[in-house]
């Protein structure tokens, strides 16, 4: 049932089921593990139900990274950064209020892991730091990244955290990484992505 919810919304929108539209551009990454030391970043910056400019939203950034055993597609939107309030997406109007993490944990090396991604005061934003966080919520940064907002030039990516990950990054929990599944087979399905 949630694909075909998903099917028909990203059908209807003729785009993504959730975060419609965005901006693409590339990117430097530093950082420390799980990420890669160095790394060239495809990054797109976008809203998640696209209402217009100054009006409140869940904002969301992708970030393609790539790793030793495949790309990895790191989703973030817009939450709290509490134990709890981060599980909860957040409508803010302006990126320099925003947090966005990941709604659902990662399971890396036996660990539940979020991250969250806190952008600089730019308007959108150049500027990125990158933190982990355990079932603590105590943050620590692991990496940056600074966008390239004059390259516009990449060719559009379908960023898809559920067939582009490393094998070592588990979504979490099981129950939810299904219905994860489920709702990304949907929106590709909607977008006759193959």
């Amino acid at each position: 049932m949630l694909t075909t919810v998903f099917h028909l919304l990203a059908k209807a929108r003729h785009a993504r089921a959730l975060h419609p539209r965005g901006v693409q551009t590339t990117g430097e990454l530093t950082g420390t593990p799980p990420f890669p030391a160095t790394a060239a970043v495809t990054v797109r910056l976008s809203k998640g139900a696209g209402t217009g400019p100054g009006k409140p939203d869940v904002l969301g950034i992708a970030l393609r990274v790539p790793t030793e055993s495949g790309d990895w597609d790191l989703l973030l939107s817009s939450t709290g950064t509490g134990r709890r309030t981060r599980l909860l997406p957040k409508f803010v109007r302006h990126w320099h209020d925003a947090r966005l993490g990941t709604l659902a944990p990662y399971r890396y090396r036996g660990e539940l892991l979020w991250f969250m991604a806190v952008p600089d005061g730019g308007e959108p934003p150049t500027r990125f730091t990158l933190h982990v966080s355990g079932k603590d919520a105590a943050w620590r940064q692991v990496a940056t990244v600074t966008l390239h907002p004059g390259d516009r030039t990449a060719a559009p990516v379908a960023f898809d955290p559920v067939l582009n990950r490393p094998p070592e990054m588990e979504l979490a929990p099981s129950w939810l990484a299904a219905l994860r599944e489920q709702a990304y087979e949907g929106s590709r399905r909607g977008r006759h992505v193959s």
